[in-house]
């Protein structure tokens, strides 16, 4: 091996195929490091950094290799196995970076893509690349340096491609989760799966969510703690007084675990397999009004986005970020503050189809323009053009 060779190894995947693992001269590693990869044609090339093969990012995944697929760009991928986890940090944010992924576009355009819940910047991360995209994004919550860079990736769920690609393959494998894709449940949330047009349906209600229990961990901070408390009795409220407003129209509860059952017995689902994904998905298709509540660490939870993806007419507390587009309450959803306002807001949908019909036409739009995996992607990649 000559001296200006790498003793390391390093597997690079491109194009969805496997060339073969090689000595990599000294130089280009560097390179590969700061972000300066090799480009050659009009096409624009898009090399993925990856730590995880977290759920988090798995919209994010999908959406480059759709573009790939299509011919859009030229995809690459490298895996690299390391610890993530930050002891100095604040409890919530000490595995953060499991939910982050690295982009580099052209080989000198580096994009960062956060889909963490919370609404902190990895400032170090932030400080070395070009555009940084967060899922919770809050204006008023970014250091002044930064606000340049830092742009709203938009609404969060799993989704993936029909059948595993060579990039998933390679990141079940680096990451110990199996080729087989044993890591996904029987039903696979593919694109087609987990979309749909408008429906017309008899105007039912669904609204299936979890409790979180306070102190499952003894490192949470008091305000975590309370947080989940208020979290957990507000979904419980908005449960009982829809279940009783609406009887067999509704469909809701807490999933039942060893924490809801002790704590909200009066409002579990009847059954778990219900919020099992593949019966919830189908559930979700003849259901169309949907009920979103605030998620951890304010986050917009995931079922915000499979309601917009599914077309439906939403009742949500304020969102607490931003998302790109023209997303507006009164339009898109229905607002609420307290419970109360839930079952009022249900009701307004309930007696004005036109209503109903024009929020879920307008949710499929915005779907299809800012939240199908390759739209979202494209969209991001202009962003760091």
């Amino acid at each position: 091996m000559s001296s200006n060779t790498c003793r390391a190894k390093i597997r690079i995947w491109t194009l969805g195929i496997i060339a073969c693992t090689v000595h990599i001269p000294d130089s280009f590693v560097l390179a590969l490091d700061a972000g300066r990869l090799l480009t050659s044609g009009p096409m624009k090339t898009c090399h993925m950094i990856c730590h995880s093969n977290q759920s988090h990012l798995s919209q994010i995944y999908t959406g480059f290799s759709m573009l790939n697929d299509s011919g859009e760009i030229a995809l690459s991928q490298e895996c690299r196995v390391r610890t993530f986890l930050d002891p100095a940090k604040p409890q919530h944010l000490r595995d953060a970076r499991g939910t982050h992924l690295l982009v580099v576009v052209n080989g000198d355009t580096r994009l960062y893509y956060d889909c963490h819940d919370s609404h902190e910047i990895d400032e170090a991360a932030a400080l070395e690349v070009d555009r940084y995209l967060k899922r919770s994004y809050a204006a008023d919550k970014i250091p002044g340096s930064l606000k340049h860079k830092v742009f709203p990736l938009g609404f969060n769920y799993q989704v993936l491609l029909r059948d595993a690609d060579d990039f998933e393959r390679q990141r079940r494998s680096e990451f110990n989760q199996g080729t087989d894709g044993s890591h996904v449940s029987y039903f696979r949330p593919t694109i087609e799966k987990m979309c749909s047009a408008p429906r017309a349906h008899e105007p039912r209600i669904l609204f299936m969510t979890r409790a979180w229990d306070p102190f499952d961990n003894p490192d949470r901070s008091d305000e975590k703690i309370q947080e989940r408390v208020r979290i957990n009795d507000s979904r419980a409220r908005c449960l009982e007084l829809l279940r009783s407003e609406f009887g067999e129209r509704f469909l809701g509860g807490f999933l039942q675990t060893d924490f809801a059952v002790e704590k909200y017995g009066h409002v579990l689902l009847a059954d778990n397999a219900a919020y099992e994904k593949g019966t919830y998905v189908e559930l979700l298709r003849r259901y169309p009004i949907c009920i979103a509540t605030t998620g951890l660490h304010g986050s917009i939870g995931w079922k915000m986005g499979e309601y917009v993806a599914f077309s439906k007419a939403i009742v949500s507390e304020p969102l607490q970020f931003e998302v790109p587009g023209d997303f507006k309450p009164g339009e898109n959803y229905l607002e609420f503050d307290e419970p109360e306002q839930c079952v009022n807001a249900v009701h307004e949908l309930l007696s004005d189809a036109a209503l109903r019909d024009e929020m879920m036409r307008r949710n499929h739009a915005y779907y299809n323009c800012y939240l199908r995996p390759d739209a979202m992607i494209r969209r991001t990649l202009d962003i760091g053009a």
